[in-house]
């Protein structure tokens, strides 16, 4: 003999007052959990925002620094092949006649391949 058990809500309700009243704290929990979550968030998002605006800026700083070093490391390459140039004319012609022989061997090469 198999016997059938159903409870509507209400008679749930009825019967475990307790728990009812446990779920609905639990559900209320929850909820402002959720709403902490959120106001969290954003602070945190926040927080980030900034950090992330600042390492920018040290970037931007540090790239800057950077940027003023290599062009001065440039200039000085420059100025040094002046000066040898200036001094060494003749060596500077050479060095380029022999490059460009080279280079035109180079081209002369892949051209008829």
């Amino acid at each position: 003999m198999q016997v059938e058990v159903t409870m509507t809500n209400e008679s749930l309700a009825s019967s475990f007052p307790a728990s009812s009243k446990d779920v609905a704290n639990l559900k209320q929990t929850a909820a402002e959990a959720v709403n902490d979550l959120g106001s969290t968030a954003a602070t945190h998002a926040a927080k980030a925002k900034g950090q992330l605006q600042d390492l920018k800026g040290h970037l931007r700083e540090e790239g800057g620094e950077q940027l003023a070093q290599a062009q001065v490391r440039v200039e000085d390459v420059i100025r040094s092949a002046r000066d040898y140039a200036a001094t060494r004319p003749l060596t500077c012609i050479g060095i380029a006649l022999a490059v460009g022989v080279l280079f035109g061997l180079s081209r002369r090469g892949s051209c008829q391949s």
